[in-house]
């Protein structure tokens, strides 16, 4: 599937650059969710389950395309 580099701004992501995969005719996502976990300091054995953020896009003619960080989606998502 063919992908465009997209600034994800705010969040845990805030200020990268990362590929976004486009439909059959080139258009983006209306919205992206990506799954991510922080560093930890501590003395558990297993790190946090990954928790699934939501950007989305911009509406404004930008290139690389824009999406803005929405927030973390609920855990049963």
């Amino acid at each position: 599937m063919p992908a465009v580099e997209a600034w994800l701004l705010g969040g845990p992501a805030d200020g990268r650059i990362t590929h976004i995969e486009v439909d059959d005719d080139g258009s983006l996502p209306t919205a992206i969710v990506l799954p991510q976990s922080g560093a930890y300091l501590g003395a558990r054995e297993h790190p946090s389950q990954p928790v699934q953020h939501r950007y989305l896009g911009c509406a404004s003619e930008v290139d690389p395309p824009t999406f803005r960080y929405d927030g973390p989606l609920p855990q049963d998502q």
